[in-house]
């Protein structure tokens, strides 16, 4: 290979290579609009910190994971506002305490059972 077909080789390559990565940068959508416009009192962004929640066997109270435990003892308290997955409004009216002194559930005023699903979230601030 002479040096004029090597060099054409590389520009062609090159050319290839640049038009790919400006083409993929403007079919390229942003994470905001994957997402869509947020509504108002969704999203963690609104709340600040959320933690894990899960069912309790008998749905009278939304239970807190032994992983989430220690930080929602240390975060959470009556009264305190926040979203059960982003949608449903609750302020925390009470605490179940678990044998080591952590909070292991809690209940929200004007409810008296909960479905929560797997992979839900409590979002507070």
């Amino acid at each position: 290979m002479n040096k004029n077909t090597k060099l054409i080789l590389v520009v062609a390559v090159v050319g290839t290579g640049a038009y790919f990565l400006m083409k993929r940068n403007k079919n390229k959508i942003s994470d905001s609009e994957m997402l869509g416009t947020p509504s108002p009192g969704t999203g963690l962004s609104e709340w600040g910190d959320s933690i894990n929640i899960e069912a309790s066997k008998n749905k009278d109270w939304i239970g807190i994971p032994n992983s989430e435990r220690i930080k929602a003892t240390a975060m959470l308290s009556v009264g305190q506002s926040g979203s059960i997955n982003g949608n449903t409004p609750c302020s925390i009216s009470e605490f179940w305490i678990d044998k080591n002194g952590k909070k292991g559930a809690f209940r929200c005023d004007g409810a008296d059972l909960y479905e929560i699903s797997d992979g839900s979230t409590f979002m507070y601030s």
